[in-house]
């Protein structure tokens, strides 16, 4: 039975970068409200944000859909303004709806109609991999259909991470492993397969009929031959026969996209410039200038722009990688793109035409 807007639901804040690091703290909007500030993060090395910062609270839904909750953001007189879908709150108070992207200082958070996933969670690194609660399940799903030994369908959207996945299964399974990619390799599937026991398969929807025929009877032939597919959608409707899409169906797992794996992104960003120009510090506006793009290549495409970004700046001499350095057209797609951000859905065109979300004068 539903208690009033938030139903059963835990509003709350995630605050996803403070100071010059990424971070993953989660805080519950009480019936009062909620303080962003020192006083609410402790320790923190953002020595721009105020004692008492900003107050998020939820407002009376009146007037919406009886599903959405409504909050307000005020600003509490601090020193350095607070900033709200990128843009500066010049009457101190506005109203959102979640997701909705705050900067306070060199602290960024994203107020949230449900906390519940990002209580008591962390952020760990699986090799050079980024894996947040958001994804952490998907992860032990590869790793539960591994030590099952059972066929896998890995599904996402375009630059989600599939492929590492696709690596993990098979490292998993501890035996030898071939893959095949029909737009890359042109040599028979058996061959490149050879005595392998783990078949990463790539690109299935390339395809041919004589591609699906070797595979079918490398199936019947190899008992113990297990195939551990990246696709972007469901394999039927990539043209594959219905008998064998079927059967390297066995399980499938979907990743999600980039834009609803906000406590990942920070991470993406530290770990992208760490890895292009590890001398540059980070602005905290490069993080919500991210987090407000739909980012469509997902984490390829962010950490490709960041990357660029970050090679660009150092050679200018610069320090300070800012969000005004990140390309205006990295990370948008077609108007109506669902961003991270409900209150904003940035296009492509309006990317041009805005002025920056960061403007001169701050100089946070």
């Amino acid at each position: 039975m539903s208690d009033g807007p938030t139903g059963e639901r835990h509003p709350g804040l995630l605050v996803v970068w403070s100071g010059a690091a990424p971070t993953l703290q989660a805080f519950p909007i009480g019936a009062q409200g909620l303080v962003l500030g020192r006083e609410l993060l402790g320790t923190t090395s953002d020595d721009r944000i105020s004692r008492q910062h900003a107050r998020v609270a939820i407002r009376d839904s009146a007037g919406t859909d009886p599903g959405v909750i409504r909050f307000g953001v005020t600003d509490l007189a601090s020193r350095n303004g607070t900033f709200v879908s990128g843009q500066l709150l010049v009457e101190r108070d506005i109203s959102v709806t979640a997701p909705a992207v705050v900067r306070a200082g060199r602290t960024v958070a994203i107020v949230l109609d449900d906390l519940r996933r990002f209580r008591e969670a962390s952020v760990v690194m699986r090799g050079d991999t980024v894996v947040g609660p958001s994804t952490s399940q998907v992860w032990q799903a590869v790793e539960s259909a591994a030590a099952a030994s059972t066929h896998l369908l890995i599904t996402g959207e375009d630059g989600v991470g599939k492929s590492r996945l696709g690596e993990h299964y098979a490292q998993q399974r501890k035996v030898r492993e071939a893959r095949f990619d029909p737009t890359v390799h042109a040599v028979a599937l058996e061959r490149v397969v050879g005595d392998a026991m783990t078949l990463i398969l790539e690109a299935p929807g390339k395809l041919t009929a004589a591609h699906h025929e070797a595979l079918g009877r490398l199936l019947d032939q190899r008992e113990a031959l297990r195939v551990v597919t990246t696709a972007t959608q469901r394999l039927e409707a990539l043209g594959m026969p219905a008998a064998l899409a079927a059967r390297l169906s066995a399980r499938v797992v979907e990743v999600p996209p980039l834009r609803s794996r906000p406590e990942e992104l920070s991470y993406l960003v530290a770990e992208a410039v760490k890895s292009a120009a590890p001398a540059l510090s980070i602005h905290s506006s490069l993080i919500e200038v991210s987090l407000l793009r739909p980012w469509p290549g997902n984490v390829r495409e962010l950490s490709a722009a960041v990357v660029r970004a970050a090679h660009e700046v150092a050679a200018a001499g610069k320090n300070n990688l800012r969000g005004e350095d990140l390309d205006t057209e990295a990370g948008y797609l077609m108007a109506g793109a669902p961003t991270i951000n409900a209150s904003v859905q940035p296009t492509m065109l309006g990317a041009r035409r805005r002025r920056r979300s960061v403007s001169k004068a701050d100089e946070n």
